[in-house]
């Protein structure tokens, strides 16, 4: 008889202390993150997109990181010239993680250098090409969102959109990206 209240205070203990280690377990504060970025960017010089993002969540899952993204653009031929352009970014990132279920939802804005780069190709009557190219340097602004998806403790995968607004540029894009990492 002493033995049931023993076992019903067990497993009402237990019932209860199921559901806080799994909420505690999806938190990403206080853990480093890396993941890596790849998707579109829908305005040139944007295109193909490849990045990595890095970063720590403090303990009121406040997020201070830091990404680098490099768009492929695009390569025209207009009249005969070979015309090209891409750009990348580098810049930190801070954010804040929201635990929506089993998903971290993280609205982030980020800030930083971004460098475009144009270049010419005219032929020549001999087969080779000459030309010129210029990079040039912008400060850039993107907001964004992600959600994070966790696999297991220690891996994730998502999704992540952004607005790249480059003033006095023609660089402003809006991109979206599947993502993956890990946290430790």
């Amino acid at each position: 008889m002493k033995k049931a209240p023993l076992l019903l205070g067990f497993a009402l203990a237990s019932a209860l202390s199921v559901p806080a280690l799994a909420q505690q377990r999806a938190s990403t504060a206080e853990h480093w993150s890396a993941a890596a970025l790849l998707g579109w960017g829908f305005r040139d010089p944007a295109g193909f997109g490849l990045g990595l993002r890095g970063g720590y969540t403090l303990p009121m899952n406040v997020y201070l990181g830091a990404t680098l993204v490099y768009h492929l653009g695009k390569s025209d031929t207009i009249a005969n010239v070979d015309v090209g352009a891409n750009m990348y970014l580098l810049g930190v990132e801070g954010g804040y993680d929201i635990m929506a279920g089993p998903v971290v939802v993280r609205p982030f804005l980020g800030l930083g250098p971004v460098f475009i780069h144009l270049n010419q190709a005219y032929p020549t009557g001999l087969g080779t090409a000459v030309g010129n190219s210029d990079t040039f340097t912008k400060f850039g602004i993107w907001p964004g969102a992600a959600g994070l998806y966790p696999i297991n403790d220690m891996f994730f995968v998502g999704g992540d959109m952004r607005v790249l607004i480059v003033p006095d540029s023609d660089g402003t894009a809006f991109s979206i990206f599947l993502t993956g990492g890990a946290q430790f």
